[in-house]
């Protein structure tokens, strides 16, 4: 079973791989699962994963004068993680699980080891990091727009899972603005 779900992801970024190099890295991937609350990648730690949603829900955050401040939510068929680990820096943002997931841990720190030696693994990589980065630029989209209602309203037109799925709380911050006013936009 694990063995189909790494070849379908795989496939999403490198259908053509050898049969070498796909095998190379799904000696470095493994299935795992973990109950909500579990802290994936930690603020101000080095972590050497990165994770593809195949179930479950995920939340980046900061703290700001000890306040959780809520950056972003995946859900399934994202990749998460902080593109630092690619550069063995720290995470600048935590990233913690909302709901029981399934993911795929992919050990980033490994696979660049070997990149060198598997030039088809540099394509392979190239190509979740672009999908990574549109990730983020759509949601720092979200981030640019000044008013809680055009926010909220760009949610709902592309991402109304979300709003079934994330907290109040959670999408409050994420929205910049208090639980109450949220509740009250939703209201209209």
């Amino acid at each position: 079973m694990s063995e189909e779900v790494f070849n379908t992801f795989i496939d999403q970024y490198g259908k053509q791989l050898s049969p070498d190099t796909r095998s190379l890295i799904i000696d470095h991937m493994e299935m795992v699962e973990y109950p909500k609350k579990k802290v994936l990648v930690k603020a101000e730690e080095r972590h050497p994963f990165a994770y593809y949603m195949l179930r479950g829900a995920a939340r980046s955050f900061y703290l700001k004068d000890g306040i959780e401040v809520n950056t972003w939510f995946a859900l399934e068929d994202e990749v998460i993680g902080s593109l630092r680990t690619f550069r063995d820096h720290h995470a600048r943002e935590t990233i913690e699980l909302i709901e029981d997931s399934t993911l795929l841990q992919i050990n980033v720190y490994q696979l660049k080891r070997v990149m060198p030696d598997h030039p088809e693994m540099a394509n392979f990589i190239l190509a979740i990091i672009e999908e990574y980065a549109l990730f983020l630029e759509e949601k720092a989209y979200y981030t640019q727009m000044t008013d809680a209602m055009d926010k909220y309203q760009v949610l709902l037109e592309n991402q109304p899972e979300l709003l079934q799925r994330i907290p109040l709380n959670y999408l409050a911050s994420f929205l910049g603005i208090s639980r109450e006013t949220l509740s009250r936009i939703r209201a209209k």
